[in-house]
């Protein structure tokens, strides 16, 4: 009997796996990433959620269960180790930038703590309009995310594993980024965000 109970609870947890129903430890990406088209100057655009165009928004409150504590170390590391590997492709070393870092930080606060985890936001913004509502103007730009990677190593490992993650990590025509990272005691635990960009 407990050897069919065993066998049962295994194959349970197999197909939750499998399906990606309910939450997980396992880490996961948003399969390709984002690469966001360049908008003209004369494109109509949608208006952001939040604030008007080149408007400056605020990274929001964090949930209860959610914490940043290693938010300004993990992406310190995480940009270290993306220009390491962008490096051996000949490609320049992207540096922070303020504006990226606060939309990459939104994004993953958003994940963590309305336990989603997608590149559309709870409130249905896209990429695009994530950096939009912090006033940045870019050329081209590029989103990542990644959950359940418990440290900074981990995370870049997953994504240099992707081909469309990987593929934006080495763009040569990025210069700047932003990382965003959030702990919750819930879902995947660890959430994150990279948006890499190159501004007009």
């Amino acid at each position: 009997m407990k050897k069919q109970f065993f066998l049962f609870f295994a194959l349970v947890i197999f197909f939750l796996q499998a399906c990606g129903a309910g939450t997980s430890s396992d880490p996961v990406e948003v399969e390709g990433g984002v690469l966001i088209q360049p908008i003209a100057e004369s494109s109509e655009v949608a208006i952001p959620l939040a604030g008007s165009a080149g408007a400056s928004a605020e990274v929001p409150a964090l949930c209860e269960t959610a914490n940043d504590a290693s938010a300004v170390a993990f992406a310190e590391e995480v940009i270290r180790l993306t220009n390491v590997e962008r490096k051996k492709v000949g490609a320049v070393a992207v540096t922070a930038q303020a504006q990226l870092t606060q939309a990459a930080q939104t994004h993953s606060i958003d994940m963590a703590c309305n336990q989603f985890f997608s590149h559309t936001g709870s409130d249905g913004s896209t990429p695009f309009q994530r950096i939009f509502r912090f006033g940045y103007s870019y050329a081209s730009a590029a989103e990542n995310v990644a959950a359940g990677y418990a440290t900074p190593a981990d995370v870049v490992k997953g994504w240099m594993a992707s081909t469309g993650h990987k593929t934006n990590m080495l763009n040569k025509n990025f210069t700047e980024i932003g990382i965003g990272y959030v702990f919750t005691s819930q879902g995947y635990f660890h959430y994150w965000t990279m948006v890499l960009a190159k501004p007009k």
